[in-house]
């Protein structure tokens, strides 16, 4: 380039800011997606998708058999 308008940080701090806008655009799509979800979704229909056997294993334990 021959002509700058700044210190050198500044072509990295336009990318920078170029990629926070598309992340901040990637999470406002992925919030909206998730809330419309969950307007969808009621805490029945999920206790409906658990299995009965599941429901008295404890925290971290396993039933493999």
């Amino acid at each position: 380039m021959s002509s700058k308008s700044g210190p050198p940080g500044d072509i990295e701090c336009g990318i920078i800011r170029s990629v926070n806008t598309v992340m901040g655009d990637f999470l406002a799509d992925a919030e909206a997606l998730l809330a419309a979800r969950l307007e969808r979704v009621s805490l029945d229909d999920i206790a409906r998708q658990v299995q009965p056997n599941h429901l008295h294993l404890q925290h971290g334990a396993h039933d493999h058999g």
